[in-house]
């Protein structure tokens, strides 16, 4: 039998859904450099659809792995994902066990869209027999906000194109939780493998002063996107290569009196 998402309380587990704070990913959304650049008004309405898409999950478990999502909600899971410990949290705190993302892996056949379109249809029946019109469910599943951009994905049904192709993984051990089996693929949601490209999407603060002693190593095409200060008088302490073309890319300020003292090559 497959596994249920939760064996906590329906009523019990939508209530706390709803008071879930997620300010700190509306912030990371809206962020215009970092995020998506949502306006507030937008990442407040994608809130509501993706407290939604997990109350739907919750009362119908036992079709909550066919249940797709628009692609706005799904990039604002990810987002909330990406806060490790904050996620790993809620997630223990409303369902009582980690909700694993499963999103799809490989090329888009034309059996994969053909599958998706079922799933749309399942889910636009879900979210109609759910909010009782086609009008009020596409607004829930989009978010309030739809506007013009989207109003053309939307014209009544959920169509698999305009759906993020992923689902909720159900499984019936949850051995993303403990620290015994992390593997490549998920190594990005602990604290044990952070690497120089996806540094700068954790919680990893690694300053200046004990940048060289990371295993991460920092190049300057993306020094910008981390959260390092790497000063003139410690950039020798550094990994980082800095080179003419792309100085502005970085935030350090090389000073003629200590750039001598520095291991980094200014060419031409």
């Amino acid at each position: 039998m497959e596994a249920r998402l939760t064996a906590k309380p329906v009523e019990q587990v939508i209530s706390a859904i709803q008071a879930l704070d997620l300010e700190s990913v509306k912030l990371r959304v809206m962020d215009a450099e970092l995020g998506e650049g949502w306006t507030r008004e937008y990442a407040d309405s994608i809130e509501v659809a993706y407290k939604t898409y997990l109350t739907m999950l919750v009362k119908y478990q036992d079709h909550a792995e066919d249940i797709l999502l628009s692609k706005d909600v799904d990039e604002f899971w990810h987002t909330h994902i990406l806060q490790t410990m904050k996620y790993s949290d809620d997630c223990q705190n409303v369902f009582g066990t980690y909700v694993h993302h499963n999103p799809h892996v490989g090329e888009r056949t034309p059996e994969v869209l053909e599958e998706r379109a079922v799933l749309a249809e399942k889910t636009r029946q879900l979210y109609e027999g759910e909010f009782g019109s086609a009008q009020r469910a596409e607004a829930a599943w989009y978010g309030d906000a739809i506007t013009s951009a989207n109003a053309a994905m939307s014209a009544v049904s959920i169509r698999p194109h305009g759906a993020a192709m992923s689902a909720v993984a159900i499984r019936g051990q949850h051995a993303a939780m403990s620290a015994v089996a992390i593997r490549a693929d998920n190594a990005a949601m602990s604290a044990v493998a952070i690497r120089g490209e996806n540094a700068a999407m954790s919680a990893v603060a690694i300053r200046a002063d004990n940048a060289a002693m990371s295993a991460v190593a920092i190049r300057a095409d993306n020094a910008a996107m981390s959260a390092v200060a790497i000063r003139g008088e410690n950039a020798a302490m550094s990994a980082v290569a800095i080179r003419a073309e792309n100085p502005d890319m970085s935030a350090m300020a090389i000073r003629a009196g200590n750039a001598a003292m520095s291991a980094v090559a200014l060419r031409a």
